[in-house]
């Protein structure tokens, strides 16, 4: 198997996402940096069925947070970009209702056509922002946020990528309904060659539902062999070695407070049905579906996130002690420990070590 270059490559996130949305963002970055001049030239995606874990290289990931500052020194083109994905979101939904409703093969045909133009572009601008908001720091950045955080706060709530998740299969489903069960694990181009020819390699995307490896190196994007996975993670992640054992976890204080409670580790909304009253959620990051659910825990911890995540901002309005960014709170905390979650100190402590 070939090597690539050694690539200091940190996991930043795991979320509930589909094999689908790790494609698109692979064309968005492509395209953000011919559209706004910013991007992410390397990403690692692994996965296996709706659990994603995403890997990048801390450089990449400064150097794209300077290129959107010098973007966002001109707060107009800014707002163009949020006017232009209010637009593309208000789209998504009013195809999301029209292909279920269609009858003629060839009308269908051509709104999902549509709908991969629109909504490439939409997930484009939906990194952007991400982005924007992690970079919150950068001088440019700050200006335009204090000039338009409300909207930005709004904006940011927008649930797109579970929107995928929930209405792809459905549509391409009607076209087709063997793409029912498989459009979540096939990637952008196979779904438009499917409009095209019928073909489909059922076996590649049933592996690949399994398990599956995507390195963009430089913009340039590889998938691997099944068989060829475990070793190149072994290989190329050997460096990230976390200390199960650590009694205090550090993070960014989101919203202040202190908690005591029991832990209830979430990682995707099957988990949801575990929260209980007096829980401290540890979450990998929190979406907008599991807000009813946060009425009674004490507190919130996630890998995730900084002072503009989603967790922040809901952790604000409901007023509840919030620590984001901690990288691995999941891969180390277990359901039922205690836990003292200090904010103002920037920490959870275990305290049954």
């Amino acid at each position: 198997m070939p090597k690539l270059q050694k690539i200091n490559w940190q996991k930043v996130v795991t979320r509930e996402y589909p094999f689908l949305w790790a494609d698109y963002t692979n064309d968005a970055y492509k395209k953000m940096e011919r559209v706004v001049g910013t991007t992410l030239r390397y990403n690692l995606f692994s996965g296996d069925k709706n659990i994603l874990n995403i890997y990048r290289d801390p450089k990449d990931v400064e150097r794209s947070y300077k290129l959107i500052d010098k973007v966002a020194k001109k707060i107009s083109t800014i707002e163009t970009m949020m006017n232009a994905y209010d637009e593309l979101v208000a789209k998504n939904y009013k195809l999301f209702k029209e292909i279920p409703n269609l009858k003629d093969k060839n009308d269908i045909k051509k709104k999902l056509i549509v709908l991969d133009k629109n909504f490439l572009l939409t997930v484009m601008y939906f990194l952007f922002f991400v982005f924007l908001g992690y970079g919150a720091d950068k001088p440019n950045i700050k200006k335009f946020l204090k000039k338009h955080g409300a909207r930005f706060d709004k904006l940011r709530m927008r649930t797109i990528d579970m929107d995928m998740k929930r209405e792809f299969p459905k549509c391409f489903a009607k076209y087709n309904k063997v793409l029912l069960n498989l459009a979540a694990s096939m990637k952008r181009q196979e779904l438009l060659a499917f409009l095209k020819t019928g073909k489909i390699d059922k076996n590649k995307i049933k592996q690949r539902a399994k398990s599956y490896l995507v390195v963009t190196k430089d913009l340039k994007t590889k998938e691997y062999k099944l068989a060829d996975i475990s070793q190149f993670l072994k290989t190329e992640l050997a460096h990230l070695k976390i200390d199960t054992q650590t009694k205090v976890i550090s993070g960014q204080a989101s919203c202040l407070g202190n908690a005591r409670g029991q832990a209830v580790v979430v990682l995707s909304q099957k988990d949801y049905h575990k929260i209980k009253a007096g829980n401290i959620l540890v979450t990998t990051m929190t979406k907008p579906d599991i807000a009813p659910y946060l009425k009674n825990v004490k507190g919130i911890v996630t890998n995730d996130g900084g002072a503009l995540s989603h967790a922040s901002i809901i952790s604000r309005e409901m007023k509840i002690p919030c620590l984001t960014g901690t990288k691995y709170a999941t891969d180390i905390i277990k359901d039922g420990e205690s836990l003292s979650l200090e904010v103002s100190k920037g920490i959870v402590r275990r305290l049954d070590l």
